[in-house]
């Protein structure tokens, strides 16, 4: 699965969206990699509220948020920007999160961890974002499988 969506302005960004909410399954991990300010805190949050979770913050020095809707699913984001390698990761209980039955899990800047690294039995999405001119990005969606990650 390879997909790259163009966005030509901001109003555009339920593209990216509706593509992720296709993906989403019992247990979903997608790793989000792009320069800062390039869109990935956005469209997390736009998927969060498409989806009925409420109150959507940047993780940012928090490292983790936890968002549930009045379903009774949950999201949880995470913001790797501030870690200095894996270790400050291990510290933080971060790998605990893959002992759910049933996650979505949104992970900013995890690229700062190898993807040999993230959990092999959950499918997991790779969201790419470019910066073009102006307000205008380039998201390519890929699944990374199992093979790619050994």
């Amino acid at each position: 699965m390879n997909e790259i969506i163009t966005i030509c302005k901001k109003t555009e960004t339920f593209k990216v969206v509706e593509a992720i909410q296709k993906l989403l399954g019992e247990r979903s991990l997608f790793l989000f990699v792009g320069e800062v300010g390039s869109g990935k805190t956005t469209i997390i949050s736009e998927i969060c509220q498409a989806l009925g979770f409420n109150e959507v913050a940047s993780p940012s020095f928090a490292i983790h948020h936890r968002y549930e809707n009045r379903q009774g699913q949950s999201i949880d984001h995470v913001d790797l920007y501030r870690l200095t390698d894996e270790e400050d990761l291990e510290s933080t209980g971060f790998w605990d999160l893959f002992q759910q039955d049933q996650a979505w899990i949104m992970v900013e800047w995890s690229d700062r961890v190898a993807d040999h690294a993230w959990p092999i039995h959950w499918p997991t999405f790779k969201v790419e974002f470019e910066k073009l001119e102006g307000e205008k990005r380039q998201v390519q969606i890929s699944s990374l499988s199992v093979k790619d990650k050994n």
